[in-house]
């Protein structure tokens, strides 16, 4: 059993579970109701046809639902009746926001002893330099300049010379053999974000296939701990340094000139 799962006993069978804070709903995959019937499971109110569509975190596809069922849930001394949605695929049993409340396995807040505020911001994540993999075959292409509204330019040459001060952009002064478009963005603040289309850009990197955590793993993970940072991701990418020969497949063009 991984450290962040707790054993439960669902009609008399003990099931492990992970306590999922974010999910509405209490889910048990396939593979483990299987073994629950097997252990001679005792449930009430089992249905394949399911009264609602669940979906994962940040997916707009539903999960494949096989069946629903009721059943007595227990955690310690404290009992509750819930809901349970057997669904294909995966291998982790979660247990709902609410079903956690009733058993009181889930307390909502922290008893927070100290604060820590960092006396300063830093520019940059020491020691890590990034190497952007580019495809030699992929021939370069140097696009031309998209004019900005009039009313944007001002916004965009402070923009500009804001991220000059701050290290992030660099001017280029030489011939850049990859040259993308600048495409301002108007915030609801009176801002201006500036983007630049990598479209032509980004078929020359070479994907490294990693995979990436889901949101179930990054709450779980978390459990039990004391202590809790807050991070502002605001311009987080900024603070990540590129090395130097793989700048050039970043320069964009402006009506200033070339930066990257």
């Amino acid at each position: 059993m991984g450290r962040n799962e707790f054993h439960f006993r669902i009609g008399g069978v003990t099931v492990p579970m992970t306590i999922d804070s974010g999910a509405d709903a209490n889910i048990i995959p396939l593979s483990i109701w299987q073994q629950m019937k097997e252990a001679h499971v005792r449930v009430y109110d089992v249905s394949k046809e399911p009264d609602r569509v669940l979906r994962a975190y940040a997916s707009s596809e539903p999960l494949k639902i096989k069946g629903m069922f009721c059943a007595e849930i227990t955690a310690g001394s404290n009992t509750t009746k819930g809901k349970f949605y057997v669904v294909e695929g995966g291998k982790q049993c979660l247990l709902g926001e609410k079903t956690a409340h009733e058993l009181k396995v889930l307390k909502i807040g922290f008893n927070i002893a100290a604060v820590e505020q960092p006396l300063k911001e830093f520019p940059k994540m020491k020691g890590i330099v990034l190497e952007i993999p580019i495809d030699p075959a992929v021939q370069p292409v140097q696009q031309p300049y998209r004019r900005a509204p009039i009313t944007l330019e001002g916004l965009i040459e402070e923009k500009l010379n804001y991220l000059l001060e701050q290290g992030i952009i660099e001017r280029v002064t030489e011939p850049s053999a990859w040259v993308s478009p600048l495409v301002p963005v108007l915030k609801d603040t009176g801002e201006v974000r500036l983007c630049v289309d990598m479209r032509r850009a980004n078929r020359a990197v070479l994907r490294e296939k990693h995979p990436l955590p889901v949101i179930e793993e990054l709450l779980g993970s978390i459990n039990g701990a004391v202590r809790f940072s807050k991070v502002d991701i605001k311009d987080a990418y900024h603070q990540i340094e590129i090395s130097e020969r793989s700048r050039e497949i970043t320069t964009f063009i402006t009506k200033s000139g070339l930066f990257r």
